[in-house]
């Protein structure tokens, strides 16, 4: 997509989002100067009682996390601001760096940022949330079993990480690895030496992104249970079984961060059906006390941690798995992420 006709593609998109009575005025560079000495262009933004402001831009036909620090450096050289970068598509992980930067936004899809001291405006408008212009080249999502062993990997194990060595640790092989690290660096969740090794990872930031491509009941088999004594008779026979399981959810953040008192257990195990007769559950469509899930991979079971004779999750997959589930879940798994960046480990 050319530059001009990606720049108006994106100005339809906001204009179509500002409240009505608000003008916005595009203004394209056409300087004969050097490309890095000015601007991509100006958009000027007048309220209806006729206060104006003007926005730098940068157009970009992709633009990743870690590009957000040189664009926003780039744009300070031009004004003071307000800044803003125009896209032909922003992933949501893109879209929080740019917030985080205090930096405005638009892409060709919808998705609008627009915040304004004078005029006072606030705006936020959501479009596509997946791309619809992909580009054929590998290691675009995380989605699947190798990419969440990736994942695991990352945030369980210690940088400094060699690809070799986290090749062996996610059991994948190198040029997989090789591939999504590169990936990953450019969504700015790691950093890496130039051809060495991971050197750190933004375990929270890398957790958020995973649950992007991953659900705890649709990516595992999921299974609903009663069990008519209550939770506690639950994880007493759970103890007792002599099947492999892993609890994750809210039981395993209560042990690391308890917000709230469990109402359900979730549980990883071999066979769902099989784990349930052996602990005398009673299939149940509603008021279900536990989820028997068959898991999307073998990783739920590496690096398990116990207290006293019950399993447990790493805290990176309880952490997913409550970031992909309803009700207070997600606040759970904040406070895991925020205990994993305590530097604390199981």
């Amino acid at each position: 997509m050319k530059e001009a006709i990606l720049v108006e593609k994106a100005f339809r998109a906001l204009e179509t989002k500002l409240p009505r009575g608000w003008r916005p005025q595009l203004r394209l560079e056409r300087s004969n100067s050097a490309p890095e000495s000015r601007p991509d262009g100006t958009i000027d933004i007048t309220s209806p009682d006729g206060v104006k402001a003007r926005l730098v831009f940068e157009a970009k036909t992709r633009v990743f996390p870690r590009d957000v620090d040189a664009l926003k450096s780039r744009l300070e050289r031009y004004s003071s601001g307000p800044y803003l970068i125009v896209a032909r598509f922003l992933t949501p992980s893109t879209r929080r760096r740019l917030q985080e930067e205090n930096v405005n936004y638009v892409d060709t899809t919808g998705n609008v940022r627009l915040v304004l001291e004078r005029p006072g405006v606030y705006l936020e408008a959501v479009g596509a949330d997946t791309d619809p212009f992909p580009a054929d080249e590998p290691g675009r999502s995380l989605r699947g079993p190798k990419a969440g062993r990736i994942v695991r990997a990352l945030c369980d194990f210690p940088a400094p990480l060699s690809i070799s060595d986290l090749a062996t640790k996610a059991g994948v092989d190198v040029s997989y690895a090789s591939r999504m690290v590169e990936w990953l660096a450019r969504e700015a969740l790691l950093t890496r030496a130039a051809r060495g090794p991971v050197e750190s990872v933004r375990q929270a930031e890398m957790v958020r992104r995973w649950a992007e491509d991953y659900e705890v009941l649709k990516s595992n088999d999921a299974r609903s249970f009663l069990d008519p004594r209550g939770l506690e008779n639950f994880i007493k026979r759970l103890r007792e079984s002599r099947f492999r399981y892993a609890i994750t959810g809210s039981l395993a953040a209560a042990r690391i961060a308890q917000i709230a008192p469990s109402r359900l257990a979730m549980v990883y195990v071999e066979d769902p059906e099989r784990a349930g007769a052996a602990l005398n559950l009673r299939a149940a469509e509603t008021g279900a006390n536990v989820m028997l899930l068959a898991p999307f991979d073998p990783v739920v079971f590496e690096r398990t941690w116990k207290d006293g004779s019950t399993t447990f999750v790493a805290p990176s997959q309880a952490a997913v798995d409550l970031l992909t589930s309803p009700g207070r879940a997600p606040a759970e798994a904040e406070a895991i992420l925020e205990w994993m960046a305590s530097g604390q480990r199981k």
